[in-house]
């Protein structure tokens, strides 16, 4: 193993050392963990057609039992099954969305940070114009124009997330572009996309790992607004935020079907604030020895 491997092996080790040492954090960590865990093996336990999508009138609006953990709503559709199988749908969004984010963001604020000029400043440009958007409002747009559906609000998510990222990265490679190990690089003759790619971008991960998971928090929250105000995941699928504007009218004499989806996104919320608070703290150069 190289020692430039070897190092980064142990910088990561000491991370999660400093990581953790926070309680809080680690209860963020397990509580995304048990998300991901029971929204992946929902499959094999749960049946999707019967619970969660087909109507059952015989047993609408059934307050929350042994045979139904978390009730049955207005169409009969079991409101436990629907919570977690609408976790499938508001992590994988999150997810893609920070992956495309990040990956255009990093293409954007690397060649405006390394390379400047006018092509630089004309990107940066463009981030300002997005940022100037209010995430909500330009998710709205692009959404209404485009129409509902899952890939329509992975695009919206992307383009209100990508910003951030590029601002990020650039700052990063504004500040190290012209130090020694840099220099070395291009006077041993690397291409700048390899200088990029193995000198620059890893010396972002830290800042670029808290963005993302405060964004995929971000992203959560956007997901259901959307979705609560009839702009996201058509209301036949489950998903918090439809969950919740279905169950509105519903929320006076039953209010499990507001409390449960409700629980769910505050739940997701906070175990991802929670994490990307450690991560800062685990990965901030005055901590480290």
């Amino acid at each position: 193993m190289s020692e430039a491997a070897v190092r980064g092996k142990s910088q990561w080790k000491s991370v999660w050392i400093r990581f953790r040492k926070s309680t809080i954090s680690l209860m963020g960590l397990s509580m995304l963990a048990a998300l991901l865990l029971i929204s992946g093996s929902a499959g094999i336990w749960i049946d999707y057609e019967s619970q969660a999508i087909q109507h059952n009138m015989k047993q609408r609006l059934q307050h929350p039992s042994a045979e139904h953990f978390f009730g049955t709503d207005q169409f009969g559709r079991d409101v436990f099954a629907r919570v977690v199988f609408g976790a499938r749908i508001s992590l994988l969004v999150g997810i893609l969305t920070i992956t495309l984010s990040l990956a255009i963001g990093s293409v954007i604020g690397s060649i405006a940070g390394y390379y400047g000029g006018r092509v630089g400043n004309l990107l940066m440009r463009m981030m300002d114009v997005l940022l100037s958007i209010p995430a909500i409002l330009m998710a709205i747009s692009i959404v209404a124009a485009l129409g509902n559906g899952m890939f329509n609000l992975i695009i919206a998510l992307t383009v209100s997330g990508v910003p951030r990222f590029a601002y990020i990265v650039r700052s990063i490679v504004l500040t190290i572009k012209n130090q020694e190990f840099v220099e070395a690089a291009k006077a041993y003759g690397s291409s700048n996309s390899r200088i990029i790619l193995r000198h620059v971008l890893p010396n972002a991960i830290g800042p670029i790992v808290v963005q993302a998971t405060t964004n995929m928090a971000n992203s959560i929250l956007l997901i259901s607004s959307l979705s609560f105000v009839g702009l996201g995941m058509p209301s036949s699928t489950p998903e918090w935020g439809s969950m919740l504007s279905d169950a509105k009218q519903y929320m006076r004499h039953n209010p499990y079907l507001i409390l449960f989806p409700g629980m769910a996104i505050v739940t997701a919320v906070m175990a991802l604030n929670l994490i990307g608070d450690g991560l800062r703290d685990a990965l901030d150069p005055k901590l480290r020895n």
